[in-house]
This record gives C-alpha cells, structure tokens and sequence, in this order.
C-alpha cells in the first residue's frame, strides 16, 4: 500500500513497544485477579444495569476503531504520496522538475558506478528567451516553454528522462547504448527546436552542452561540467554542442 513509504519506522517501533509492555501488564492484572470472572459475577447481581450488552459493545467498538485509525492512516498515506508527486512536478511544463531530476540523477551515477555503463547529461538553453517575454509578455512565453517540452518529449527515447532544470533550461539524461553518439543526438534535438517554436514569435533556436558520464563522477562533478560547457556555449553567443571531450567542441 502506497501509506508504507511514509511511515516513520522508528516511530512506529517504539509505539508498538510501548503497546506490548503496557498489554503485558494488564495481562499480568488480568490473570491475578480473574477480571472476566468478576466482570461475569457483578454483571450477573445487577442485572438492570445490562452489563453483559456493554462488554461486547466494548469489543465491537474496538475493532470499529481499529478499522477506522487503518482507513485514516491509508488516506494520509495516499495524500503524502499525492504531494510528493507535487512536488517533483513542473506544472507549466508538465515535465519531472528540477528537484526531481537531482533525485534522479542520484540514480544514474549510482547504477552508471555499478554497471559500468555510461550516460549522456545534456543540457539546453533557449536562445534569446528574455526577448519573448519582453516583446510578447509572460503568456507568450509559458507557451514557448510548453511547445519546448512538448517537442522534446516527442524526440527523446524510452529510456531517456527529460526535466525542465530552470526557467528556459532542460535537462535530458539518456544511456550512452540508446544513441548513436552524443552529438548526433544533440543535432537531433537542436533541429527539432530551431525556428519551429511559436513561429509567429521571433525565430528561436537553441543551445545544447552535453557531457558524458566518466568513470569516478559524482551528480555534483558531471552537473558542473555540463552546466560549464553551457556557460561557454553561450559566452560564444552561437549554438555549439560541446562535450567534456575537448577535441569534441563543434559550431553549428
């Protein structure tokens, strides 16, 4: 059931602890003054009080209490599970969100390390984004970003995951095995955008650095490189796909 995730363990132990010691003891009260008996016997001399109806009610309304805390505990189980997704969401975009993506990232690093099978961290950037939402407001943008994602989820394979990292920034995380080589593929995504985005806007191209995940590298260390290589990319002020390869640099 989707609750178990967001059980606090450790609580819950030391509750069920406490649960058992303080039950041990009434037990041991139980057995040394024969409770049931004497609850039997006083039932038994008065009779007009009806006992004997109240001590089953007694049980039936334990276990409709137990019944009930189980429900309730399922509902905000399903509610925590329900804000995590949330959280990990981009609603402009309806992409994974930044957060999301450090999460996963984790992952890669960590099955990249145990497989040794590597993967490619790109990173895109929409030329001239600013210039939109000056010239056609923030509406207008939000549907770039929209008809971005959307492109992109079109052209990205199954075993690729793509996430809106910041504002007009992208990330796409795919195995090194899935592709031809990482800058056939950065092509690929570059012609998907390049002056087909809200053509009724300015003619809007793109810029792509991307870095190939090597042997040792943490999230933090292929994170920095790709977002170096971006930052170069655009210091140039033209679209370049660049790797971590330094004779791999390429302009368009």
């Amino acid at each position: 059931m989707p609750h178990k995730k967001y059980i606090h363990h450790p609580t819950v132990i030391k509750d069920l602890a406490i649960l058992i010691v303080i039950n041990f003891i009434f037990l041991i009260v139980f057995i040394q003054f024969d409770i049931l008996e004497w609850a039997y016997n006083f039932s038994r001399q008065h009779e007009g009080l009806e006992l004997d109806e109240w001590i089953p009610l007694g049980l039936t309304v334990s276990i409709s209490l137990l019944v009930f805390s189980f429900r309730r505990i399922k509902e905000l189980g399903e509610m925590a599970q329900k804000l995590e997704q949330m959280s990990l969401l981009d609603f402009l975009s309806g992409l994974a969100n930044r957060r999301a993506g450090q999460i996963s990232l984790l992952s890669w690093c960590e099955r990249a390390e145990q497989s040794q099978q590597a993967f490619v961290l790109y990173q895109l950037n929409i030329d001239k984004f600013s210039k939109v939402n000056e010239l056609y407001g923030q509406l207008i943008g939000d549907e770039v970003i929209k008809n971005v994602a959307q492109r992109l989820k079109t052209k990205i394979p199954a075993a690729a995951q793509l996430f809106r990292w910041l504002d007009d920034n992208f990330i796409i995380v795919i195995p090194l095995n899935k592709i031809d080589t990482p800058k056939q593929f950065a092509y690929k995504i570059q012609q998907s955008i390049n002056n087909k985005v809200m053509q009724s806007t300015l003619s809007l191209t793109c810029s792509i650095a991307y870095a190939v995940w090597q042997k040792g590298q943490t999230t933090n260390d292929i994170l920095y490189e790709v977002e170096d290589a971006l930052m170069d990319v655009k210091q140039r002020n033209k679209q370049i796909i660049e790797s971590n390869h330094k004779d791999a640099l390429t302009a368009i």
